[in-house]
Protein backbone atom coordinates (compact mmCIF):
# COMPACT_ATOMS: atom_id res chain seq x y z
CA UNK A 1 0.00 0.00 0.00
CA UNK A 2 0.75 3.25 -0.78
CA UNK A 3 2.65 5.25 2.36
CA UNK A 4 0.59 8.33 1.56
CA UNK A 5 -2.82 9.30 -0.29
CA UNK A 6 -4.59 12.56 -0.99
CA UNK A 7 -8.40 12.95 -0.90
CA UNK A 8 -10.75 15.69 -2.49
CA UNK A 9 -14.27 16.22 -1.47
CA UNK A 10 -15.99 19.56 -3.01
CA UNK A 11 -19.60 21.03 -2.76
CA UNK A 12 -20.94 23.85 -5.19
CA UNK A 13 -23.52 25.72 -4.36
CA UNK A 14 -26.02 27.95 -5.70
CA UNK A 15 -28.82 30.56 -4.35
CA UNK A 16 -31.88 27.22 -4.41
CA UNK A 17 -29.13 24.69 -3.67
CA UNK A 18 -30.89 22.95 -0.06
CA UNK A 19 -28.63 22.38 2.40
CA UNK A 20 -29.00 18.24 2.43
CA UNK A 21 -25.03 17.36 3.27
CA UNK A 22 -22.56 20.18 4.15
CA UNK A 23 -19.04 20.02 3.23
CA UNK A 24 -17.83 19.23 7.04
CA UNK A 25 -20.19 16.11 6.88
CA UNK A 26 -18.63 14.99 3.53
CA UNK A 27 -15.46 15.69 4.54
CA UNK A 28 -15.78 13.58 7.97
CA UNK A 29 -17.20 10.18 5.94
CA UNK A 30 -13.58 10.62 3.93
CA UNK A 31 -11.54 11.26 6.96
CA UNK A 32 -13.59 7.88 8.63
CA UNK A 33 -13.43 5.59 5.57
CA UNK A 34 -9.62 6.28 4.96
CA UNK A 35 -8.86 5.83 8.75
CA UNK A 36 -10.66 2.07 8.83
CA UNK A 37 -8.13 1.75 5.41
CA UNK A 38 -5.42 2.08 7.93
CA UNK A 39 -4.69 6.22 7.07
CA UNK A 40 -4.66 8.64 9.31
CA UNK A 41 -5.30 12.53 8.23
CA UNK A 42 -2.23 14.40 8.69
CA UNK A 43 -2.98 17.81 6.57
CA UNK A 44 -5.61 19.61 4.53
CA UNK A 45 -6.86 22.46 3.17
CA UNK A 46 -9.61 24.35 2.03
CA UNK A 47 -10.59 26.81 -0.33
CA UNK A 48 -13.65 28.68 -1.86
CA UNK A 49 -14.22 29.74 -5.21
CA UNK A 50 -17.21 32.06 -6.82
CA UNK A 51 -18.03 31.70 -11.14
CA UNK A 52 -20.92 32.57 -12.17
CA UNK A 53 -23.32 32.95 -9.15
CA UNK A 54 -22.32 29.36 -8.24
CA UNK A 55 -19.64 28.46 -5.13
CA UNK A 56 -17.85 25.77 -5.01
CA UNK A 57 -15.90 24.53 -1.84
CA UNK A 58 -12.98 21.93 -1.87
CA UNK A 59 -10.98 20.11 0.81
CA UNK A 60 -7.88 18.71 -0.54
CA UNK A 61 -6.41 16.23 2.39
CA UNK A 62 -3.18 13.95 2.98
CA UNK A 63 -3.32 10.85 4.90
CA UNK A 64 -0.65 8.66 5.63
CA UNK A 65 -0.58 5.23 6.14
CA UNK A 66 -0.64 4.00 10.23
CA UNK A 67 2.21 1.40 10.71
Amino acid sequence: MDKFIVAEVSKSWTDPTTIKEILSQKFEQVVNVNYDRGYKLVDWNISSVVHEGVLTETIIAIFERMD
